[in-house]
């Protein structure tokens, strides 16, 4: 069963956050190893791409996503029914209408597990949020 990789963990690898940088690397790495089965959706990439124009790597946006295209993971739409459901989702659990977007995507092509360093996925009881520290260190 493959896991739902959030914006963040692509983004903590990139920058090498002091708190998350090598566990999210680690994470990638065992992606291109083959070790973890992994999806995400085109909004990831969105959200990747402004993370990074907001912390001033703008130059580095083309080489990241294609470095994210480049990955053996699978990466999934976003369609006019997913924005429906997360309208729902919002509705229930009042968390980032991006948040509910994954949500949504993850319902559809029947992925249960998200890492993310985004504590606001514990709220919502429709899914499983692993921690990229927590995960990094059971490999």
């Amino acid at each position: 069963m493959p896991v739902f990789i959030d914006s963040n963990v692509f983004f903590y690898a990139k920058i090498m956050d002091r708190e998350y940088g090598n566990a999210c690397a680690e994470i990638l790495n065992r992606i291109v190893r083959g070790e973890v089965e992994a999806a995400t959706s085109v909004l990831v990439a969105i959200e990747l791409a402004n993370a990074l124009v907001k912390y001033g790597l703008s130059n580095e946006v083309k080489e990241t996503i294609d470095g994210l295209f480049s990955l053996e993971i699978s990466i999934h739409e976003v369609d006019q029914f997913d924005i429906r459901n997360a309208a729902s989702i919002f509705d229930e659990f009042r968390i980032s209408p991006y948040d509910c977007v994954h949500i949504a995507v993850m319902r559809r092509v029947g992925v249960n597990e998200i890492i993310s360093a985004d504590k606001d996925f514990d709220k919502v009881n429709l899914i499983k949020r692993s921690d990229p520290k927590i995960v990094e260190r059971t490999s």
